[in-house]
C-alpha cells in the first residue's frame, strides 16, 4: 500500500537544487502519494499528519517530528542509522528503513578506483604534472594481490565481484561466517588482526555499531604488511584515527584511501591534508546520478522487504 501523504527533509540549499527530481520521482514510483517538502521545521505545518518522512540524519530532525503526529514509516536517505540512534527519539510502532545497499555499486566502483590510483600511483603522477617533472617508477601489478574485506554484505560483496577479475587472492571478515563466491575464507569479526596480517589492501565496508566503531585500531595497524593500503568507505569512527596517523607516519600501511572521517567536514588543520600517502575524498564514494531513483524503487517496495534495515 502506497502512502497517501509523504514529507520529505532535507537541508535547504540541497533540496533547492533538486526538488524538480524528487517530484518527478514521486510521480514515477509513489503515484497518487501527495508529497511535501521542508528545509527546516518551520516549514512543516504543525498538526498535519504523514504516513511516510524521507530524512536524512538531519540534527533538526527531533524538532521536525514533533511537529507532526507520528509517522508509520521513516525511511532515512542514508545506508546507516546511527546518527538517529543517538538522537534518543520514541519510535515506538515507527518502521524505521535505511538505504542501506542503494549506493552499494558506487561504492564498490570507488574501492577499486581507490586501489588502482594506490598501485598504479596516478596521484603522485598527477603531482608531478604540475610541476612539470618527468619521474618513472616500477608500478603494482594487481594480480595475485591479496584483498581482505571486512564487511562482507551489500558493499563488500560488490567489491568482491569487482576486484575477482582484476586476479586478486581474497578473504573476508564479517558477523555470519559462510561461503561467498570469489571469497577463499572468511574470518568472524574478531579475526580481523588476522586478516590485516595476511592482505596487501584492507578495504572496511562495515556500518558504524558499538561493536565496529575503533575496530581498526593500533593492534591491527600492528599486523599490517609492508607495503599494505588501507580504504575507508564505511563510517570514520570504524577507525581509530590517531593510530592510522601514527602508522603511516611509521611506513606501515603505505597508504590509505580514506572517504570518511572522524570529524566531516574533516578540519583545515588535520594531519590528512599534508599526508602524501593519503589519498582523500569528501564522503563522496556512495554519490551517483541514480542515488534518488534508487532510493525512490526501494521505498515503493513493501515495507516487510526491507526491516532488515531497522
Amino acid at each position: 500500500m502506497k502512502p497517501a501523504n509523504a514529507l520529505f527533509l532535507q537541508k535547504p540549499d540541497v533540496l533547492d537544487r533538486q526538488r524538480t527530481h524528487l517530484e518527478e520521482l514521486f510521480a514515477r514510483y509513489l503515484p497518487g502519494t501527495t508529497s511535501r517538502f521542508a528545509g527546516n521545521p518551520d516549514d512543516i505545518p504543525s498538526g498535519e499528519a504523514f504516513d511516510l518522512v524521507i530524512t536524512p540524519q538531519l540534527d533538526w530532525l527531533p524538532d521536525a517530528l514533533a511537529r507532526i503526529p507520528r509517522p508509520e514509516r521513516i525511511h532515512l536517505t542514508s545506508a546507516g542509522r546511527d546518527r538517529l540512534d543517538a538522537m534518543d527519539l520514541d519510535l515506538a510502532d515507527i518502521t524505521v528503513t535505511t538505504s542501506s545497499g542503494v549506493n552499494a555499486t558506487a561504492i564498490a566502483e570507488y574501492v577499486i578506483g581507490g586501489i588502482l590510483i594506490h598501485s598504479k600511483q596516478f596521484h603522485r603522477f598527477r603531482d608531478l604534472q604540475h610541476q612539470h617533472e618527468w619521474q618513472r617508477t616500477w608500478l603494482t601489478e594487481l594480480t595475485g594481490a591479496r584483498l581482505g574485506m571486512v564487511g562482507l554484505g551489500n558493499i563488500g560483496s560488490r567489491v568482491v565481484k569487482r576486484a575477482v577479475p582484476f586476479g586478486m587472492v581474497i578473504r573476508g571478515c564479517d558477523p555470519i561466517v559462510r561461503d561467498m563466491p570469489g571469497v577463499e575464507r572468511v574470518h568472524g569479526v574478531d579475526e580481523v588482526a588476522a586478516l590485516a596480517a595476511w592482505c596487501d589492501i584492507l578495504v572496511l565496508g562495515v556500518p558504524l555499531t558499538p561493536h565496529t566503531r575503533g575496530l581498526i585500531n593500533a593492534g591491527v595497524f600492528g599486523r599490517m604488511r609492508p607495503g599494505s593500503l588501507l580504504v575507508n568507505v564505511s563510517r570514520g569512527p570504524v577507525v581509530d584515527e590517531t593510530a592510522l596517523i601514527d602508522a603511516l607516519r611509521n611506513g606501515i600501511p603505505e597508504g590509505a584511501v580514506l572517504d570518511v572521517f572522524d570529524e566531516e567536514p574533516l578540519p583545515s588543520k588535520h594531519p590528512f591534508w599534508t599526508m602524501p600517502q593519503v589519498v582523500l575524498t569528501p564522503h563522496v564514494a556512495g554519490t551517483t546520478q541514480r542515488y534518488m531513483e534508487n532510493m525512490f524503487q526501494m521505498i515503493a517496495r513493501k515495507p516487510e522487504t526491507v526491516l532488515h534495515n531497522q
